[in-house]
């Protein structure tokens, strides 16, 4: 029973904002029961919320040894392992993630992240363009797309990309006009 009410205590203090105190109460928890995946879990995610990735990894490991099954799981421990720089440790998991669950948007995003952070912008394309698939209205994929046409000087590519985006984000537009050398009379023509 005092699993239980621990683990009810730690989600109200997570539910108010109470980070620090949910997690302690976590950490205790899974120092009472280490089979708690989701205590496991959610020390992670505090752990990275806090800036504290090295310490967010183990967390993460343990609950996957526990869930190796969950899609959202896999993408976060392996947002973790991005942040710690550890992109080739990522990329699995983010793959995982996806064979688990092929409409995770977020994890077809990590993924082309990790592999344009290891130069392999080629590969980043296909995810990238299906996370944008999966979330039209997203730029942000759509930009890290349009970084990879234009890192393999794809400018026809890119050009399509920028026009997408320009419909509905003119911030990002904007911003792809900067980062990529883009003047729109050329794309006017």
């Amino acid at each position: 029973m005092k699993g239980r009410l621990l683990y009810m205590w730690a989600q109200t203090l997570l539910f108010f904002g109470r980070n620090d105190a949910a997690l302690r109460a976590f950490e205790e928890l899974v120092s009472d029961d280490p089979s708690r995946d989701e205590a496991w879990s959610v020390i992670g995610f505090l752990r990275v919320e806090r800036g504290e990735v090295s310490e967010a990894i183990p967390a993460f490991d343990k609950a996957l040894a526990l869930r190796p099954h969950d899609p959202a799981l896999c993408f976060n421990a392996a947002f973790a392992l991005q942040k710690a720089g550890e992109h080739e440790r990522a990329m699995p998991l983010l793959r995982h993630a996806i064979e688990l669950d092929p409409k995770l948007d977020r994890a077809w995003y990590g993924l082309g992240l990790s592999l344009a952070h290891v130069g392999r912008h080629e590969e980043a394309i296909a995810p990238f363009r299906q996370a944008a698939r999966l979330q039209p209205l997203n730029p942000y994929a759509g930009y890290q797309l349009a970084a990879a046409y234009y890192k393999l000087g794809r400018r026809e590519e890119l050009e399509k990309e920028y026009e997408r985006i320009k419909l509905f984000d003119p911030k990002v537009s904007a911003i792809m006009r900067r980062d990529f050398g883009i003047h729109d009379a050329e794309f006017n023509r």
